[in-house]
This record gives C-alpha cells, sequence and structure tokens, in this order.
C-alpha cells in the first residue's frame, strides 16, 4: 500500500510544477470554480435522482441540527436513539450503507456501524451553503458504503475579491429552550479569500407532543425517565468551528484550506435509559461521551488545457475522531470504553473534455486507524491491539451528449481493501485467533441515459453496482445489544447490489411534475446471525450470559419503491409543492422482512411569497403511514421494543413558517411546528418526537 501513497503524493504535486510557468504578476486573476462548487449532476455524470438543498431551504427551515434538516426535507427518513442524534435512512438503507460527504471529503470511517448512526450532527447547518442527497449508488465516483446513496454537505467557501461581509443569527426553540448562537465572517483581497464561522448551541430536555391520537396513553411515558412531557437527560451542549483559506496563485492555480471542528457535552443515549428489566431500570446511566471531530484539508486545483486533462483537482484531508461509550447497571462500576480514529486520504480527480464531450477519471486513497480502549476490568469495542483500514479506488466515467437536451454515460471504478486487527486479552472470550487479516476487491459499473423529450418530458434510466468493504466495526466489534452479543468473524467480505432506476419528468412552464422508480438486488449482503466460538454459543459479558451472534455473508434480498414529487407555480404569489415515497424489501435466502424499511411518508407545503413585504408564508404537511409488527424485520435493527405492541402508528403534522425582512440587513422569521402538538415517534425512534415547538430567529448580515 505504501507505493500507491506515494503515487498520491506525486499527483498532489502536479499543480505545483506548473506554477512558475502561469504565475503572471500584473494581470487580473479570473475567479476559479472549485470541484466543491460544481453542482452534484456535474460530480456524478449519471441522470440519477437528486435532491437539491440550498442555503435559503435550509435557513428556512430553522433545523437545530444537519440530522434535523434532513428530516425537515421529506426527501429521506430519519431515526432519533437521542436528542443529540439522527441516523438517515435512503431506500431502505442506513447507517454504514449510507455515504456521508463534506466538501469532497468521505466522513465514513473504519468503525461507522450498521445499526443507528447519530454523527451526522457534527456538521452545523447554519455553516452549508447547500446539501445535496444522491439517491442509490448512481457513481462510480464516490465507492464504498453508497448502498442507499449519498449525503453531500457542502459548506460555505472563502473568495478572493470578496468585500468583509459578517452574518449574526440568534435562534430560540421553545420545546427544549434551545438556544443557537451563530457569527460568520469573509472577507478577501486579488488573490486571497478567508471565510470563518462559530456556532453554539444549548438544548434543554426535549418536550414531546402531549396529543395522543394514536390512543396509546403509556407509549414513551416511562415514567422514570419522562416528567409529564418532558423527557428526562435529554439535553446537550455542541459548539462547531470552522475556518477556510483559499489563494489563487494565478491564472489557472488555485489552492484552498479547510479546517472544521466539532464537540459536544456527554449525550445520553435515551433509548438505553427508558428500558426496564424485571420491573427496574436497566440503567442507572448510558451515555456517550463529548463527540469529537477535527478535519484538515488541503486542496490545490489546476484549470489550464493539457494533453491528460483540463482541469486538475487534488485533496488531501486527515480527520481525528472521539467517541466513547460509558454505561452503568444498578448497583454495579461505570463501564467506559474509548474509540479514536485517525484517517488520512487523498484524492486526485481529473476532467477532460472535447466539446460537449467529458472524461472524468482519478484515484483515491484512504487509511484509517484505530486505537479501543476500555476501563479497568471491561472488554474494548474493538480490537484491543489496534486496527487498521486502507483502500485504494480507481475511477473512471465519460458523458457523451447527442441531440440537444439528451446524454449517455458510463464508468468503472475498482477498489482494493485491506483491514489488519491485533488482539491482545484473547482469553477474555477464548477467540480461536490473535490476529485478523482480511483482503477485499470489488469492480463496480454504471450506465444511464437522459433523454430530453419534446413538450417538456424528460426521461431517465441508469443501472449501478454497488460495493460496501466490511469495515472494523463489521469485523472486530464485541457489543451487547438486546440481549444478543456479537462476536468477530474473520471470513467477511464485500456486500454488493445492483441497481436499477428509471425516471420521468414533465414540466409546464415553471411547474413540474417526475416520478421515479428503482429496484435493488443485494448479495452477500453482511447481517448479524447466531454464531458459535469454539463450540460455545454463549458467553458471559458485562455480568450477564448472552447468546453469541456475528456478521456474516448470506443475505440474498431485494429492495424496490418510488418517489413522486410535483411543484405547481399558481402565479407569482402562491405555489404548491408535494413529495411521497416507497420503499418494500425482503430478504430471499430466508423469506423474511427486510430491516431499516421505513413506512410511506411524505411533505406537502403551500408556500405564500409577498412581493410588497418580501415576506415569506409556508403550511407544511409532514405524514406518515403505519409500520405495523408484523412488517417489522426479526433481526431486531427496527428496535420494535420502541414501539407499540401493533408497530409504530401513523402520524401527521402541521406547522407553519413565516419569514420578513425588516430591512436590507436584517431578517425575523417564525417557525410553529407540530401545532397540534401530536405525540408521535418516527420510525425505529427510542424517543418521542418534538412536540409544539415555537422557534425565533433574528439574523443580520452587514
Amino acid at each position: 500500500m505504501k507505493k500507491y501513497i506515494y503515487l498520491l503524493l506525486g499527483f498532489g504535486l502536479l499543480p505545483l510544477f506548473s506554477f512558475s510557468q502561469d504565475t503572471l504578476l500584473f494581470k487580473s486573476i479570473p475567479e476559479i470554480i472549485f470541484v466543491e462548487d460544481k453542482t452534484e449532476d456535474e460530480r456524478v455524470f449519471s441522470p440519477s435522482q437528486i435532491e437539491k438543498i440550498d442555503s435559503k431551504k435550509i435557513n428556512y427551515s430553522a433545523p437545530s441540527t444537519s440530522a434535523d434538516l434532513l428530516q425537515k426535507t421529506g426527501a429521506v427518513m430519519v431515526q432519533m436513539s437521542q436528542s443529540g442524534g439522527g441516523s438517515p435512512i435512503i431506500r431502505g438503507f442506513e447507517a454504514n450503507r449510507v455515504l456521508l460527504v463534506v466538501d469532497g471529503i468521505r466522513l465514513n470511517n473504519a468503525i461507522y456501524r450498521s445499526g443507528h448512526l447519530q454523527n451526522s450532527i457534527s456538521i452545523s447547518p447554519l455553516t452549508l451553503n447547500r446539501v445535496d442527497i444522491i439517491f442509490g449508488p448512481s457513481s462510480v465516483k464516490y465507492g464504498s458504503d453508497a448502498l442507499g446513496g449519498v449525503i453531500h454537505y457542502h459548506t460555505k467557501s472563502a473568495s478572493v475579491g470578496e468585500k468583509w461581509k459578517r452574518n449574526v443569527l440568534q435562534r430560540y426553540s421553545s420545546v427544549n429552550k434551545g438556544v443557537n448562537l451563530y457569527f460568520d465572517q469573509k472577507w478577501g483581497s486579488k488573490k486571497w479569500g478567508f471565510f470563518q464561522a462559530i456556532n453554539l448551541n444549548r438544548f434543554g430536555n426535549l418536550k414531546m407532543g402531549g396529543n395522543r391520537l394514536h390512543e396509546y396513553d403509556d407509549w414513551g411515558a416511562e415514567e422514570h425517565i419522562v416528567d409529564g412531557k418532558e423527557q428526562l437527560k435529554t439535553a446537550y451542549d455542541q459548539a462547531d468551528f470552522i475556518q477556510k483559506i483559499r489563494f489563487n496563485a494565478n491564472q489557472y492555480l488555485s489552492f484552498k484550506m479547510n479546517l472544521q471542528l466539532s464537540t459536544s457535552t456527554n449525550i445520553n443515549r435515551f433509548d438505553q435509559l427508558n428500558d426496564i428489566t424485571d420491573g427496574l431500570q436497566k440503567y442507572e446511566e448510558w451515555y456517550y461521551g463529548p463527540q469529537k471531530r477535527l478535519l484538515i484539508g488541503l486542496g490545490s486545483e489546476h484549470q489550464k488545457k493539457t494533453l491528460l486533462y483540463d482541469s486538475f483537482n487534488n485533496t488531501v484531508s486527515f480527520q481525528q475522531i472521539y467517541e466513547s461509550r460509558n454505561s452503568k447497571k444498578p448497583n454495579a462500576s461505570l463501564i467506559q470504553r474509548f474509540e479514536k480514529v485517525s484517517v488520512f486520504s487523498n484524492t486526485s480527480d481529473f476532467i477532460k473534455k472535447w466539446g460537449y464531450k467529458s472524461l472524468n477519471y482519478g484515484l483515491n486513497l484512504q487509511h484509517n486507524s484505530v486505537e479501543s480502549t476500555a476501563s479497568e476490568g471491561a472488554s474494548t469495542r474493538y480490537a484491543d491491539g489496534g486496527s487498521g483500514l486502507s483502500s485504494l479506488g480507481i475511477y473512471s466515467q465519460y458523458k457523451h451528449p447527442f441531440g440537444k437536451r439528451s446524454f449517455f454515460s458510463s464508468g468503472l471504478r475498482y477498489n482494493i481493501s485491506s483491514l489488519d486487527a491485533k488482539f491482545i486479552e484473547v482469553q477474555n472470550y477464548n477467540f480461536p485467533f490473535e490476529e485478523i487479516s482480511l483482503k477485499n476487491s470489488a469492480l463496480t459499473s454504471c450506465a444511464g441515459l437522459f433523454i430530453g423529450l419534446k413538450k417538456g418530458w424528460e426521461g431517465r434510466l441508469s443501472f449501478a453496482t454497488g460495493f460496501r468493504s466490511p469495515n472494523v466495526d463489521d469485523v472486530t466489534k464485541v457489543f451487547a445489544k438486546s440481549g444478543k452479543l456479537t462476536v468477530p468473524n474473520e471470513n467477511l467480505s464485500p456486500e454488493f447490489s445492483n441497481n436499477y432506476e428509471l425516471g420521468l419528468s414533465k414540466r409546464f412552464g415553471e411547474s413540474y411534475v417526475s416520478g421515479t422508480y428503482y429496484y435493488t438486488q443485494l448479495k452477500d449482503a453482511i447481517i448479524k446471525k447466531q454464531f458459535s466460538l469454539n463450540g460455545q454459543d454463549s458467553l458471559m459479558y458485562d455480568g450477564g450470559l448472552l447468546p453469541l451472534y456475528a456478521n456474516t455473508n448470506s443475505q440474498e434480498a431485494y429492495l424496490f419503491g418510488y418517489n413522486l414529487q410535483a411543484y405547481l407555480k399558481i402565479n407569482e404569489k402562491w405555489s404548491t409543492t408535494h413529495s411521497c415515497s416507497y420503499t418494500f424489501g425482503k430478504d430471499d435466502s430466508e423469506g423474511i422482512l427486510l430491516d431499516h424499511i421505513p413506512p410511506f411518508y411524505g411533505k406537502s407545503q403551500i408556500d405564500l411569497n409577498s412581493p410588497k413585504t418580501k415576506s415569506k408564508t409556508s403550511i407544511i404537511v409532514h405524514y406518515n403511514a403505519w409500520k405495523r409488527a408484523e412488517d417489522y424485520s426479526p433481526n431486531g435493527s427496527d428496535n420494535p421494543e420502541e414501539a407499540t405492541v401493533d408497530g409504530t402508528p401513523s402520524w401527521w403534522t402541521l406547522n407553519l413558517n413565516y419569514s420578513l425582512p425588516l430591512n436590507d440587513k436584517i431578517k425575523a422569521q417564525l417557525n410553529i411546528e407540530n401545532i397540534l402538538d401530536v405525540h408521535y415517534k418516527t420510525y425505529s425512534s427510542g424517543i418521542s418526537a418534538p412536540g409544539r415547538n415555537i422557534i425565533l430567529s433574528l439574523a443580520a448580515g452587514f
């Protein structure tokens, strides 16, 4: 793997060789468009479904976290285990089967787990310029983990020649007495650009809705953890900081630096604290330690027609993530488990054009180093001797236009990965190994056709193969949940999917209707099954004898579903938007329903824009159908214990947004969410959703 590292570092130095040749001391420097500033359509080439959320939509929805932002789009379902969390579900895939990306850098690391993942809150929504949700494994550009899709967060950028601008926002949320303070500023000269932002959040205990239309009076009302409508131990604080620097060296060459920091206080795991065993509270304490994330990215871009490329971008990045799990049962000691993950990556990306034809190719390298420790007497979550995961991907995608509004695209990607883990205290579990070493490879492809027809009709057809290489969490984890003990399996291989997608849309002036249908085949899927070590099917763990389970490649499954969207501009003042989604999934190998399959859900919105006052008013309805108990997967990842005996009831909420510019610098905003104060839980969630919430925002730009 070292030779690949040297190779990629060599690519990263390519722009420097052009520096002395291209420097123009007395000429004006044109604006250079960085790769991360381009639209997602330009990135992925594939004509697949992409949901775009710009900064205006982000600010107007007044999200408390980036997970809350995703839920409010109506495009994805979000599972909640605690107040400080949110695990997005895309087309029946969740957690490490959904790829999170920020500014072109992968956030998924070696310990992203398969159940429910809460890491998306480590990015402040107020620092975002836009979010793109790419559905399905539509592009070979992103590689492993994008089985369900990609959520790409684009933070605000530094720009050269920018006058000094500052933005301040203060927000208050009544449902948790939340206070949000945000400040950013940007400025620049002819060659330099700077941007920095800081966001501080303080959230109190979250109140649930009091109107129980579902008629389950005790659901989510455990007396030991709920006081009236207040869900205890759900308060937490979070701070986020971002610094970007950009330097245009000359007419063709530009460099950038991206620094991001995020940290929180302890975050209690509500879905563990509400558990009851034999009539008693199962845990006195269960909390995540401060979630700390550091990202440093150094990028360079050279834009000049050469034999090999017209545009070349290289990004070197380093990430460090700290997290911990802390639990205490009655009359027992506190058990603490700590993880430190260091991630190095380098991506080199080339674009070459011939007229309207485009070729995009590149390679990327990522190496994860995992350190796992625990308090005295407790076992570590991952291999106590340390773990490493390295991967190298090479990709190429091509777009060929025909006609005025049609094109064909295709792509290939080859990926190799290597995982190594060392176990020191193997006698605790009588493991038959002291080391696990896995080497896997995968070849994936994609092809798509976009046809612009007459009278506003457009058609899309695409095929893509996706894959996910086993990570450290899949292979080495020792962890108990729902009375089952997960242990390592040294014989895992990648899981694959074949995804077929058909889309059709029709435009009527500025209005449109569109529909997308997809079908996915899942092969060699990694799922938990009963397991044995040295002939033993159960082991002692944290004071209890638990049955053994391990991840295995055994599932052959299929999923299908659809998404329908419509936008109607009635006149210059009135418009309405609608979206709904449905997914079904079944395990062919065992004839059972898949987990992570949300019920039918959607969003409807009516907007009124006043040209005179420049105000905007929106009435929004979010809705979910029933998830019946018999439709839950028996594998347990859907958290049926957090639902009612009949499943998760259907729900709908009525919401109001109103924004009004007070002058050319100050804007006030009012959001009233869940106006009817309905009690509900989103699918698979352990915590009840917020009740009636009045959000007041005041923003100023100067």
